[in-house]
């Protein structure tokens, strides 16, 4: 045999073994619930991603604090630019949740 294919046999060897020695973070963090489901909407709106008037930053910061209420968790608005709000949902003092309200549609996205 020559040397590249030893080489060869010992890289397929070794990934298996690299990758049950040190598994990636995403099995790691597999307990983690969902908080938002993916492309949830806000209740003050439709199911079809449309509110009858844009909301103001006021009415929308409601809107997240009485959807996430319901859940038990609290809403820490972080950035209010254009038509949408980054805000962080919380449990106690945790983060569990990053999204992203879209004022126009009412769709909540999580971007955790």
């Amino acid at each position: 045999m020559n040397s590249t294919c030893k080489q060869y046999r010992l890289v397929v060897l070794l990934i298996p073994v690299m990758l049950l020695l040190f598994p990636t973070s995403g099995f790691s963090d597999h307990e983690r619930k969902k908080v938002t489901p993916y492309g949830d909407f806000c209740p003050e709106c439709t199911k079809y991603g449309t509110c009858k008037t844009p909301m103001s930053h006021d009415e929308a910061r409601k809107a997240m604090i009485d959807y996430y209420h319901k859940k038990g968790l609290s809403v820490e608005v972080e950035h209010k630019r254009g038509r949408f709000i980054r805000a962080k949902i919380k449990e106690k003092a945790k983060v569990v949740d990053i999204i992203i309200f879209d004022r126009q549609t009412g769709r909540v996205r999580s971007i955790y």
